[in-house]
């Protein structure tokens, strides 16, 4: 009896110590497991927000108040783990004071590594209203942001997270042949403006950040609450050709509303601007013979609006080509007083004297 009750004695101990043991060695994986999260944690907190954000690391901060203050600044969003990331990776001590520019699409292990470094370099480009995609890529390239123009076209293919994206068509084909046409979904949304990005940005970053201030910028005129009827595409074709026609920003809504009468009774467009961009070469004078290209993008040829925009607008051509003004203009012609302002006219024989007048002032 007595070696009995032994026996099952020890064999409660041998459970007990069994159990243990699975229970020492499932916190050892589930350690192991946290220190493996935390040494390759490198989550961005905002992948699409490629904004720039000045930030000051003081002298003698540690790594808690290096995070805290990337947090407090909108760069990252776990605390916690960008201090486990440092102290596991032994990086704690090796982050320099000074002035950085992050921002919240950075990588955990992209801040560190400039942290480390004493700075991240930003550079500055700008885009001019009226610029399309190839013209884009060219100055990039002419600044040296891009190394070579089919990078950039290649990026324009690639998919970006932005409400309006998924409105594009792509059905719009570079008349040059370029671009293939899912590149070429993106003419007319790269907005032009003078932009701020890392040193050794990649043209997706760079193209992205394009995309995110025309989202903002269309936001901002009430683009997305439009009730016309048009599509995203076809409002921005109009103020593409908006951009490319008007030179002065008064003139922008009545532009507008020259292409709205047109459109409304089927009259032809008639813009050189778009055959010029049929043409895939700037021209300061057409020939007849231009006219007569066989592009949908020829406005002289083909009736309603082009299959896509010609060039990528500014705000005040948005905003114009959702808020045209109310007029029964149809005609518009250059004034010849060098100030790139025009003559609206509502008949035809007032738009062929104003024509008139304008090249009586080049003939002197």
């Amino acid at each position: 009896m007595a070696r009995s009750r032994q026996r099952k004695k020890s064999r409660g101990g041998f459970k007990y110590i069994l159990l243990l043991a699975f229970i020492l060695l499932m916190m050892v994986i589930l350690a192991n497991n946290v220190l493996v999260k935390y040494m390759l944690y490198d989550e961005a907190k905002d992948p699409g927000n490629t904004d720039v954000i000045a930030v000051n690391i003081p002298s003698g901060a540690s790594t808690e108040r290096i995070a805290n203050i990337l947090h407090d600044n909108g760069i990252i969003d776990d605390v916690k783990a960008f201090k486990l990331k440092s102290r596991f990776n032994k990086l704690d001590g090796t982050f320099q004071a000074g002035d950085y520019h992050f921002s919240p699409s950075m990588t955990t292990s992209e801040i560190m590594k400039a942290l480390q470094s004493g700075h991240y370099e930003t550079a500055r480009f700008t885009i001019p209203e009226g610029y399309n995609i190839r013209q884009t890529a060219a100055k990039l390239q002419e600044l040296g942001f891009i190394s070579d123009v089919q990078e950039f076209y290649d990026a324009c293919e690639d998919e970006y997270d932005y409400e309006f994206f998924g409105w594009l068509d792509g059905s719009q084909k570079d008349p040059t042949g370029t671009l293939s046409a899912k590149a070429n979904r993106l003419e007319g949304f790269l907005f032009p403006d003078t932009y701020e990005v890392f040193v050794g940005a990649t043209p997706h970053q760079i193209i992205d950040k394009m995309l995110g201030q025309f989202e903002k910028k269309w936001q901002e005129v009430g683009g997305f609450d439009t009730d016309s009827g048009l599509s995203i595409q076809e409002l921005v074709t109009i103020a593409s050709l908006i951009e490319k026609e008007a030179k002065v920003d008064s003139e922008r809504p009545l532009v507008s509303s020259v292409i709205y009468n047109r459109l409304d009774i089927d009259m032809k467009l008639q813009f050189c601007s778009s055959v010029i961009y049929s043409l895939g070469q700037w021209k300061s004078r057409l020939l007849y013979s231009d006219l007569e290209v066989d592009s949908p993008y020829n406005t002289y040829k083909y009736s309603d609006l082009p299959p896509g925009p010609i060039a990528s607008p500014g705000k005040a051509s948005l905003d114009a080509a959702l808020n045209p003004a109310n007029t029964d203009y149809l005609y518009f012609v250059l004034k010849g007083n060098g100030t790139g302002e025009h003559n609206f006219a509502k008949d035809y024989s007032s738009f062929a004297n104003y024509k008139q007048d304008y090249l009586n002032t080049q003939a002197d």
